[in-house]
């Protein structure tokens, strides 16, 4: 029964996306569902997970992509872009980073407290950039 549950507030999760004004911390999608081995474009660090963006013609990358963490590990967004935008990371607390067109790349480094999936996502394109898939 719990896995239902599961899969269905995460099935609304995914559609109530990243809506103008939401800063609502139940946007993040926690679940303990297992969910397949991470395709991305990400750098091992030394300490933690990098995931390198670019938002770039309109389009960002990567797009959509798993990535495992484990509880607490930091994790690094290093954003390049040619638009000013605003990533927003919905986990619980939520984060935001403000893109400046042209700038040099910004980053942000977080942590996530809590087992589930948390979606990083652009604001101005609509896009989900990656989920982040948080394990014990």
């Amino acid at each position: 029964m719990n896995k239902i549950v599961a899969a269905v507030l995460a099935a609304l999760l995914l559609l109530a996306g990243c809506g103008d004004g939401d800063t609502s911390p139940g946007a993040a999608a926690d679940t303990d569902q297992p969910t397949p081995t991470a395709t991305s474009t990400t750098e091992p660090a030394s300490e933690g997970v990098v995931v390198d963006i670019t938002i770039a013609d309109g389009k960002v990358t990567p797009q959509g992509d798993r990535i495992d963490v484990k509880v607490g590990e930091p994790i690094t967004l290093l954003v390049t872009s040619d638009e000013a935008d605003e990533i927003h990371v919905h986990s619980d607390p939520e984060h935001t980073l403000d893109v400046v067109a042209g700038d040099s790349a910004k980053e942000l480094t977080f942590t996530v407290d809590t087992p589930g999936q948390v979606a990083v996502e652009s604001h101005h394109l609509h896009a989900t950039i990656v989920q982040l898939v948080v394990t014990p």
